[in-house]
């Protein structure tokens, strides 16, 4: 199924494979309550999938680096990545 959050840009269509907060939005607009439950329960699934990694073989976490698509110099990161084979 695509994601609707890439309507209108240049993932349109596409399914969605991470799913990324933006921490200063967490904390601008999420009650408190909701927040500290929200980490109780992200730690715990992040903790889940570190063990399931690790079992398999992997490291426990990756780092990423993430860039908004709505960026003026996004064609130049894409084409960077399609000459690499991470595209698409």
């Amino acid at each position: 199924m695509s994601e609707s959050a890439f309507k209108g840009t240049v993932k349109e269509g596409w399914e969605r494979k991470y799913t990324v907060i933006n921490e200063n939005d967490l904390n601008k607009y999420v009650p408190v309550n909701t927040k500290e439950d929200f980490r109780i329960a992200f730690n715990e699934v992040a903790d889940w999938i570190e063990n399931g990694r690790m079992k398999d073989g992997k490291e426990p976490y990756n780092n990423y680096v993430v860039i908004n698509l709505d960026e003026p110099y996004i064609g130049e990161i894409i084409d960077i990545l399609m000459k690499n084979g991470h595209w698409g």
